[in-house]
């Protein structure tokens, strides 16, 4: 392919519409061209897992979801994707977005040219059926970090403001710019969602189930908002489980599939024409859509005559005139010719496509952090909350210890070393299940923003670390000035100094260790249950509990993997608990040295002389 070059001003690379970067005017509506998505042959195999007994491995069995299927449709249309559970529909909707990661074999082709999976997600927006958000957040707050980083970086930000109060006035959610998104309605939620797959104007749009959890007005308020983004020129393709009657009629197209193959495909005249042809006429006054799913589900009490029925109206849609009109109009032209030919018109427009220019790791970690930081305005009660808590353990902790440590001597050492553990005990387990708590219900957040290409994990993970650290530095420090205070420990300002270091990086390491449980495992439950056991080491071989030296040498290395023990043996250094330890150990070796040598008579010591 020739060079394409971009002149400013020039246009938005992923939708084609006109840009004038410097007047900051991006369009709304317009259409880059009539676009038809095709699939032919397109067969998805997916591994079941089979389990037979504990003692033994799983077997993988390859099920083959989706059978061969062919299917087309062009910009201006509203489709529904509709079935019974399990027939496939959101398989279907999950391999044609290219959002499936299971074995494909077959063709996807844009314009009759195969299409990757990179231009298609750029040049498509995905609404999932459970969007996913930091609920904390306002409308506006979370439209202004999605289109940060979502659009081209070279749009500014009148542009982008622009354009976000536009959509949401398109969509009818306007009103709720400072609502959170976790007070919206169901409706507000779906609509918040497709505005914010609406921002670069793509012109593919596919929604998993928009309908789902709504009532029959939600549902046919925002169809009726999908409906008039097709008629302004797009391409949209939604799965549908079961819609209203009134909701049902808005779509322009159907395709309805059982076991994994097409059953029908066409308008709604010509579904009811095809189903008439075969017998199978709906009852005046009677829900279609209900009628065609019930005619392709299977019922238990009779699910060999479900299958039958399935099976002939399959058979007899594909030898109809519907299906051979299909098969004509789905041509898949020669790849080489695609690649390596010489270049057209639709050609240069996917060139467009694949040259949005997205922002750097730095805007990235900018927009990342600032979401934090409004997240934690929204929440500061719970970190109050769990900042007196600290206090409150602080309290519990040091008051039985207070004056105990006016002339430390030999029996005053174990209750240092008992003050000293549990100082590091409860900063680590309270900062491990601070962000135990917290983190997982982000994760999922953070792999369907990754996998949508939102940002890269490296940024999030940095802005998360460096996010924790002020809290992992404030709250030692002050709940070690209160334990060192109270308790009456010596030293003065440097062995606060001393104290209060080792309880922040047994902090900053306690944020690391929850984070690293929170996702390893798919479920906090899960890991919980296997911290457990990891905690119960890591406090045992501390040095509290047992005498390390006398531990055997298959064991001892186990201190190297504990937190608690790095803890303990630099709080007790830098406490001097360490040196007074082994000063009392040499003066008592040096005491049963003289009083048991046989040529000098035992020497009584008075009380505390050593």
């Amino acid at each position: 392919m020739k060079e394409i070059t971009t002149k400013l001003p020039a246009r938005n690379l992923l939708t084609g519409t006109v840009v004038n970067w410097e007047d900051e005017e991006i369009g709304l509506g317009d259409s880059p061209g009539n676009l038809t998505l095709s699939w032919k042959d397109l067969s998805v195999h997916r591994k079941k897992k089979i389990q037979t007994s504990i003692w033994k491995s799983p077997v993988y069995e390859e099920v083959r979801v989706l059978h061969g299927v062919n299917g087309i449709v062009s910009s201006g249309n509203l489709v529904a994707l509709m079935g019974s559970s399990g027939a496939g529909k959101t398989t279907l909707l999950a391999a044609i977005s290219r959002r499936d990661k299971s074995a494909i074999t077959g063709y996807l082709m844009l314009n009759g040219r195969l299409a990757g999976a990179d231009l298609i997600a750029r040049i498509s927006g995905f609404v999932p059926q459970q969007d996913l958000a930091i609920e904390d957040l306002t409308v506006d707050e979370h439209m202004e970090f999605m289109a940060r980083l979502m659009m081209d970086k070279r749009a500014t930000k009148g542009a982008r403001a622009r354009r976000i109060q536009l959509l949401l006035s398109e969509l009818g959610v306007n009103n709720c710019t400072l609502t959170k998104l976790k007070a919206l309605s169901g409706g507000e939620r779906k609509r918040v969602s497709l505005a914010v797959q609406l921002l670069n104007d793509p012109p593919i749009l596919f929604c998993d189930e928009p309908t789902t959890g709504l009532d029959s007005w939600g549902a046919a308020a925002v169809v009726s908002r999908l409906r008039k983004l097709a008629i302004g020129g797009k391409l949209v393709v939604c799965s549908v489980h079961q819609p209203a009657s009134g909701v049902f009629e808005l779509f322009h197209q159907v395709v309805l599939l059982a076991n994994g193959r097409i059953a029908f495909q066409g308008t709604m005249d010509h579904a009811e024409q095809f189903f008439g042809s075969l017998n199978y006429k709906c009852p005046v006054g009677f829900n279609a859509a209900e009628y065609y799913i019930s005619l392709l589900g299977i019922q238990i009490d009779k699910e060999f005559e479900s299958r039958e029925r399935i099976r002939r109206i399959c058979d007899e849609y594909q030898r109809s005139s519907y299906a051979v009109e299909i098969e004509r109009r789905v041509d898949v032209r020669d790849e080489d010719e695609y690649f390596n030919g010489t270049t057209d018109e639709k050609d240069q427009y996917f060139e467009r496509y694949l040259t949005l220019v997205k922002v750097n790791y730095f805007v990235q970690f900018y927009w990342l952090m600032w979401r934090n930081i409004q997240a934690l305005k929204r929440n500061y009660s719970i970190w109050i909350a769990e900042f007196l808590l600290l206090m409150f353990v602080g309290l519990i902790i040091s008051i039985p210890y207070a004056g105990r440590f006016e002339e430390l001597d030999q029996r005053d050492i174990q209750n240092v070393e008992g003050l000293l553990y549990l100082t590091i005990a409860e900063t680590i387990f309270l900062f491990i299940y601070a962000v135990f708590i917290t983190f997982p219900s982000e994760v999922p957040i953070l792999l369907r923003e990754t996998a949508s290409g939102l940002y890269s994990p490296f940024p999030y993970y940095l802005s998360k670390m460096i996010f924790w650290i002020p809290r992992a530095t404030i709250e030692p420090t002050i709940f070690s000035a209160l334990v060192f205070s109270v308790a009456g420990l010596r030293g003065g300002f440097l062995g606060w100094l001393g104290f209060n270091f080792v309880c922040i990086l047994c902090a900053n390491y306690a944020n690391a260790y929850g984070s690293f449980l929170s996702t390893t495992f798919a479920s906090m439950e899960t890991a919980a249950l296997v911290s457990v056991p990891f905690d119960l080491i890591g406090t045992m071989f501390s040095g509290i509990y047992l005498n390390l030296a006398s531990v055997s040498p298959y064991l001892s290395w186990l201190r190297y993997v504990s937190g608690f023990y790095y803890g303990v043996e630099s709080i007790s250094v830098v406490s001097g608990i360490k040196l007074i330890k082994q000063v009392r150990s040499c003066e008592n070796h040096t005491r049963k040295r003289i009083s048991y040598h046989p040529n000098i008579p035992n020497v009584v010591y008075p009380n505390n002389t050593l």
